[in-house]
């Protein structure tokens, strides 16, 4: 189907239930070559620039670490939501961020205004996700990777001679890593992958039943540029001493927000009965609305509906709430976020 100007698989042979579930018990890879990739110079005066958008200290990151953060707007509501990573190339640092392909434009016009010398290598690479408790040993009989390698630790390893990109990272919930490869080398490497008979390609119907199982945000549903970080139920990702700097676009709205109650809140969702939760969907209380599903499936490990949304933060969760479904009220469960269990592999310290 048409997804961020790209002709995207839904699902591979198999079907959604059988990649979701071998992603959680074996390995799965996602062709993600659509997301945005980009290389900026560890220039002070580009750091500098991005600052005023991105709610990290820059020039303090860690060397081979990546961490999740935000191009904010001067209201503090998300532009996009980013893994940004401090990496040498070639004994030249750089700031290697990877963003979503629905936000290339607004991203890339932010980036270039800050630092012009930037290179979109999502031209000539492949993003490449391996997914799932065995793909450490899938990738460590092709590529070299330490058995030290933390969740979001990062580094150049190669393949064919060719220099790659590595990090382990993912948005499944399960351990796993993001490759990106020169494009000539691709289909060779994600051939060699599916040698492993416990891996499997996947598509984007499982990535999301999997992230939202993790209970990971998305943009265009949990995120968007009206919600801020803190809306979102985020703002572990947000460094709390730039809230101080009045070059961070937002930082006075994001500092309130940390001090006083939210209007609405981030909730997980499960059905009741064999209907299903789906983006867009009304939440009622007995008879008021209270808020909204922003994005809904079917959960192949707990095999019910699941969903995300935002309600009232008024709302006692202890009382019962309904979801509108087929024009009529449905009750619904609240459940703590995520979903299940996520299981990556114990992470450090971003910063110096």
């Amino acid at each position: 189907m048409p997804f961020a100007g790209f002709n995207m698989p839904i699902n591979y042979k198999t079907g959604i239930i059988n990649e979701h579930k071998n992603v959680r018990n074996h390995s799965g890879i996602f062709d993600v070559s659509h997301m945005g990739q980009i290389l900026i110079e560890n220039n002070e005066s580009y750091l500098h620039k991005l600052e005023k958008y991105i709610p990290l200290q820059l020039k303090k990151l860690i060397k081979n670490r990546s961490h999740y953060s935000f191009l904010l707007n001067k209201d503090g509501g998300v532009i996009d939501d980013l893994i940004i990573s401090n990496i040498d190339i070639k004994d030249k640092s750089y700031l290697y961020i990877v963003y979503n392909a629905s936000r290339k434009k607004e991203d890339e016009e932010i980036f270039i205004s800050c630092a012009p010398n930037t290179e979109k290598i999502y031209k000539k690479n492949c993003l490449f996700a391996i997914q799932g408790p065995d793909s450490i040993n899938v990738l460590k009989n092709i590529i070299d990777i330490p058995n030290n390698m933390n969740f979001f630790d990062i580094l150049i390893s190669k393949y064919n001679n060719n220099e790659i990109i590595v990090c382990r990272s993912g948005y499944t919930g399960e351990d796993g890593f993001e490759l990106s490869i020169p494009n000539e080398i691709a289909e060779n490497l994600i051939t060699h992958l599916l040698k492993n008979e416990n891996t499997m390609l996947c598509g984007l119907g499982s990535r999301d039943s999997l992230r939202l199982e993790a209970g990971l945000s998305l943009y265009g549903h949990e995120l968007n540029e009206k919600i801020t970080p803190i809306e979102a139920g985020l703002s572990w990702a947000l460094d709390k001493k730039r809230l101080e700097d009045e070059n961070l676009n937002g930082n006075k709205v994001l500092s309130d927000q940390l001090k006083n109650k939210l209007s609405n809140k981030k909730i997980g969702l499960i059905s009741t009965s064999k209907s299903m939760l789906r983006d867009g969907m009304i939440l009622f209380d007995n008879n008021n609305e209270i808020g909204k599903i922003t994005s809904g499936c079917f959960s192949p490990n707990l095999n019910k509906s699941i969903a995300i949304g935002y309600i009232i933060s008024e709302f006692n969760t202890d009382n019962p709430i309904f979801c509108e479904i087929r024009k009529k009220l449905e009750v619904v469960k609240i459940n703590n976020l995520p979903f299940i269990k996520k299981k990556y592999k114990k992470n450090g310290s971003i910063y110096e």
